[in-house]
């Protein structure tokens, strides 16, 4: 079975409520972490929607020469959701439609 590796974006300056609003449609609880590379992020705690790991984190990220974007890619994306190895990749993106705010911006399918 294939993996596949989703990702969303979202634009605005801080995350304000978004954890809270993306653990009610996702049906997740979120433990905050951090750590000079990444950062405070969020990672969903169990196997959410049957396995796979989710994750919230800024795309800004520092190491010893700066910093530098993730995705460089999108650049309006301030805040990126790793839906990673996911067998429901599609319900988690049926489920962010009630968050219009996360914009889908790639899939990656691994064999």
């Amino acid at each position: 079975m294939p993996a596949i590796y989703d990702v969303y974006g979202f634009g605005a300056d801080d995350l304000g409520g978004e954890p809270d609003g993306l653990a009610e449609v996702l049906g997740v609880v979120w433990e905050a972490h951090d750590s000079d590379y990444v950062g405070p992020h969020f990672v969903a705690s169990g196997q959410p929607f049957g396995g796979g790991r989710l994750v919230l984190q800024p795309n800004d990220l520092h190491d010893s020469s700066g910093g530098y974007l993730q995705l460089p890619d999108f650049p309006l994306a301030r805040f990126l959701l790793f839906v990673n190895k996911c067998p429901d990749a599609d319900g988690v993106r049926a489920r962010l439609t009630a968050r219009p705010q996360w914009r889908f911006l790639q899939r990656r399918v691994l064999d």
